[in-house]
């Protein structure tokens, strides 16, 4: 339990309930984060506390005797706000609001409020408004009295007409529609965006990790940037994008994107899918990790399992990064995690050269320097070479001879010697 000082802002009970048998601590991690997430909108805890329920009520969620303890608490702290971290049906919500006589949110309605605040770029705000307008959708099951009056038909012979509910669940579908035509649009301007990078023979890099792991920071520190880095959580929302100059020899693109957390509501990953399928379609994605958590390795697992619902096979693409050593001896990290594992400080700086070094690494093993020789089909050939690979040199040797320096995939040279048997490889 914990009790803070009360302010002149909103006042707030959050109650974090768990029903299945976890540890005590994982609990306590749990209600410190949503704690965090209530933080981060400017609300005032006043109180906390998580607690086992072994069967929670269809209606009340709560017990009868948790209803009483908590009326008491309520009184007590003046509360304006309750915030469960847990999903509440639209029934269990109105009945709370009416029993504690206060409004009442449960988790995915926080994070949605975060995002709502967070959401900067059209695209963002689109998708954070297709979520609240997917989860305001669940809601309309008769949550409200006044969704139960019915309208009136045209003219005077006009039947009962349609109710209230019917009329604001068409509101909220036609409107659902219309950013799902818009979102369709943004993720086909990124598909050509996309294809124009890849012709161009560019590299996008993603930088995903758990919320608060430090991408941010570690971004500004990679590519000398000032992208806002706060110890806030989802303080990025919309991706950014720069040109990395680290790497001398390929044109790479390195996207920050939004932090990832457990329990991420459907409404949002549903909402975010386009975003998601940017970052699978990224060569190589770097996966940060907080090493000062208690929790990385469920928080790892929370990461992948949203990442793996759009592409199964990123994790063979994903460098792993352990943030934070410097709150740790680097030796003894060595030694646990073992030698090969990269180690960095997203604060001062220590590791960075490591980064570099390992996409450096992972790009030299996706492109082949090769020399290439070939005196048929030239325009055809030299054509697809320019669509195909990085053309670094190319030279005339003798009559209808040509000799070109390339950098190209292993699996495009296959299709160059499929497609062209004539052409020599040299190196």
């Amino acid at each position: 339990m914990k009790t803070l000082s009360k302010k002149n802002n909103l006042a707030c009970l959050i109650l974090s309930v768990y029903l299945d048998n976890i540890d005590d601590s994982l609990a306590s991690h749990k209600l410190k984060e949503a704690i965090n997430l209530a933080k981060s909108l400017n609300i005032n805890v006043l109180y906390s506390e998580f607690f086992k329920l072994r069967s929670p009520s269809p209606g009340n969620f709560l017990s009868t005797g948790h209803l009483s303890k908590f009326k008491e608490i309520i009184k007590e702290y003046e509360i304006d706000l309750l915030i469960f971290n847990n999903d509440l049906t639209p029934i269990q919500q109105r009945n709370l609001e009416k029993i504690f006589k206060l409004k009442v949110i449960d988790r995915t309605h926080l994070i949605l409020e975060i995002f709502g605040k967070r959401a900067k770029t059209h695209e963002g705000k689109l998708q954070v408004e297709l979520a609240h307008l997917i989860y305001q959708k669940s809601r309309l099951v008769k949550t409200w009295t006044h969704l139960e009056r019915q309208r009136g038909g045209f003219g005077f012979l006009g039947g009962p007409g349609e109710t209230q509910l019917e009329l604001d669940k068409r509101i909220l579908n036609k409107r659902i529609k219309k950013i799902k035509s818009l979102l369709v649009k943004v993720e086909n301007t990124r598909f050509i965006q996309s294809k124009n990078r890849k012709k161009n023979h560019i590299v996008t890099a993603s930088i995903v990790g758990y919320t608060n792991a430090g991408k941010s920071t570690l971004f500004n520190k990679i590519l000398d940037e000032n992208v806002l880095s706060k110890n806030m959580l989802f303080s990025t929302l919309d991706p950014t994008r720069r040109i990395f100059k680290g790497l001398s020899d390929h044109q790479v693109i390195l996207s920050d994107t939004v932090g990832f957390i457990s329990d991420l509501p459907t409404e949002l990953i549903e909402s975010f899918k386009s975003t998601l399928e940017e970052i699978s379609s990224s060569d190589i994605v770097l996966h940060v990790r907080d090493l000062s958590s208690p929790y990385l390795i469920s928080e790892g697992k929370d990461v992948y399992s949203v990442l793996n619902r759009i592409d199964k096979n990123i994790q063979s693409r994903t460098i792993e990064i352990f943030n934070k050593v410097d709150l740790f001896n680097k030796d003894e990290c060595k030694s646990f995690y073992g030698e090969n594992t990269i180690f960095v400080s997203a604060k001062n700086g220590s590791g960075i050269d490591q980064i570099k070094y390992a996409i450096k690494k992972e790009l030299d093993q996706m492109y082949l320097s090769t020399k290439l020789s070939f005196n048929n089909n030239y325009g055809q050939i030299t054509n697809w070479l320019y669509e195909n690979c990085k053309i670094i040199s190319k030279k005339n040797i003798d009559f209808n001879r040509y000799n070109y320096d390339v950098k190209i995939t292993k699996i495009n040279l296959k299709k160059l010697m499929v497609k062209y048997p004539c052409v020599e490889i040299l190196r």
